[in-house]
């Protein structure tokens, strides 16, 4: 055992994503000693929604806890959570969790015609058009497929602040977390009586909202021993939404000028804003604490197809082998089109797309070519996202900040600094944004020096001039994708 006792803070760090977890163990000076991966597990019953076992969820948790800590001897000061949004847990009525509703169970849209007459009801107290997204209705579509399951919920938290259950008995979620539920006023900013009763959850405890940064002392000692902590006086901080958290660690809590690049499953180009603006084509979340409001534009899914179309083409392939194939000023004249939309049309339509290649099917086609493809179909459709928001917003911006794991592609900030003419800066530590949002959470909760939290600049990428990759763009933007299935 490692023995690094220095009259330092160290932190637990864990976030919650959607496909994965990481634990990570940082001082207080963001030196980080380890981070451990854990696969999330999700279960699916016959109607197709899907679940997450609760007890398999904490063992994995334990486990990969423990393997962070068990070679260095110290004491965790505080540990905080950041969770993906939209995935929540159910409790009954003694306050144990029964099971957790992921953010990829959509079991809920099977229904929303249900709710069709409520939609701008809905629309204008919580800026989102009514869907499975949301927990209002995957509660409604539980209630409909297994009723047997939805009467034995009590309550609900979301993923961030289970932790603040299982550690400290505190049924609390952050603002930024409540605000994914559709039962939350979000102009308000509190929980609404007439969306309660439109989604027939007046059944339902509501968790007591309390912000990001609060903290609270760890009564569940046994469960510290559990996640391999030996000391009791640690103590547990509200964390929040991991969108929210990325946005934390690269920039400052009063930035409301730069935009920011969350790249990992999705891509959102995000900004804080005082004052919130409700438009179709983009979410309006709130930031940690619920003060500001965050403008989303969300390509939908991008890095997830990046990272499957390479493993389905070229596995023992590296990404930078693949992107040293692609020219940006000599674009093959092969497109992709894979991104999804965040909003559903109003016909409900579903969108498709594919590999577009100008017939007779070229001889020369590689796989290198097909992935970068998808790699140039990311990078336009981030920059599209971008180029709407400054149209809507009518203001110049400066540069976009970056970070994910979607950032360890070189083209991809590339392609989005060429169209849309503004900088694209990579800060350290840019593939764990979550976590390091985490770090600052807690640093500021404990009023620990910010100096030391200061981001460097890793990479950063400047427009360059490519009349090849603009009019690459300007194909790909008018691709024809009118091949749709309506919804029954």
């Amino acid at each position: 055992m490692v023995n690094i006792m220095n009259n330092k803070d160290f932190y637990l760090l864990i976030d919650v994503g959607t496909g994965s977890s990481r634990v990570a163990l940082v001082d207080e000076d963001r030196r980080i000693y380890d981070i451990q991966h854990v696969k999330n597990v999700y279960q699916k019953d016959n109607f197709g929604g899907m679940f997450i076992d609760f007890k398999l969820f904490l063992n994995n948790l334990e486990i990969v806890t423990k393997r962070v800590l068990e070679t260095f001897d110290i004491n965790i000061s505080a540990i905080t959570v950041s969770g993906a949004r939209q995935t929540f847990f159910c409790l009954n009525k003694n306050k144990k969790v029964i099971f957790g509703i992921p953010n990829i169970d959509d079991r809920g849209n099977r229904f929303v015609s249900k709710y069709s007459k409520f939609q701008q009801l809905v629309f204008d107290k919580t800026a989102r058009n009514i869907s499975g997204d949301f927990l209002a209705m995957k509660l409604a579509g539980l209630r409909e497929e297994r009723p047997e399951l939805f009467h034995k919920v009590y309550s609900f938290t979301s993923l961030s602040e289970l932790f603040a259950l299982l550690f400290c008995d505190k049924c609390i979620i952050e603002p930024s977390q409540a605000a994914e539920t559709q039962i939350f006023n979000l102009f308000e900013k509190c929980w609404d009586p007439e969306l309660i009763s439109i989604f027939q959850l007046d059944s339902i405890s509501l968790p007591e909202l309390v912000v990001s940064q609060t903290i609270y002392q760890i009564t569940n000692k046994d469960l510290l021993r559990k996640f391999g902590i030996r000391n009791d006086d640690c103590k547990f901080i509200v964390g929040g939404a991991d969108t929210q958290l990325a946005m934390k660690a690269v920039l400052p809590d009063n930035e409301k000028n730069t935009l920011c690049l969350v790249s990992g499953t999705t891509s959102p180009i995000n900004l804080r804003t005082k004052t919130p603006d409700i438009n179709k084509d983009h979410w309006l979340d709130l930031d940690l604490k619920g003060n500001n409001y965050v403008l989303e534009y969300n390509p939908g899914v991008t890095g997830l197809n990046y990272e499957k179309a390479k493993k389905f083409f070229l596995p023992n392939s590296s990404y930078q082998s693949i992107e040293e194939t692609v020219d940006l000023n000599n674009i093959q004249n092969i497109f992709a089109s894979f991104t999804t939309q965040s909003f559903l049309k109003k016909n409900n339509a579903r969108k498709y797309g594919g590999f577009f290649i100008s017939p007779p099917f070229p001889d020369s086609i590689t796989k290198e070519q097909l992935i970068g493809a998808i790699a140039l179909d990311i990078g336009f459709s981030i920059a599209r996202k971008v180029k709407q928001l400054k149209r809507d917003q009518n203001f110049n911006y400066k540069s976009i900040v970056a970070c994910g794991g979607g950032l360890n592609s070189r083209i991809i900030p590339q392609v989005v600094a060429n169209i849309t003419d503004l900088p694209v800066k990579v800060y350290e530590n840019f593939q764990e944004p979550s976590i390091m949002g985490c770090f600052e959470v807690i640093n500021s909760a404990l009023n620990k020096n910010n100096q030391s939290s200061i981001s460097k600049v890793r990479f950063e990428y400047y427009p360059q001039e490519s009349k090849a990759l603009q009019d690459s763009f300007e194909v790909w933007e008018n691709l024809n994708l009118s091949i749709i299935q309506n919804k029954e």
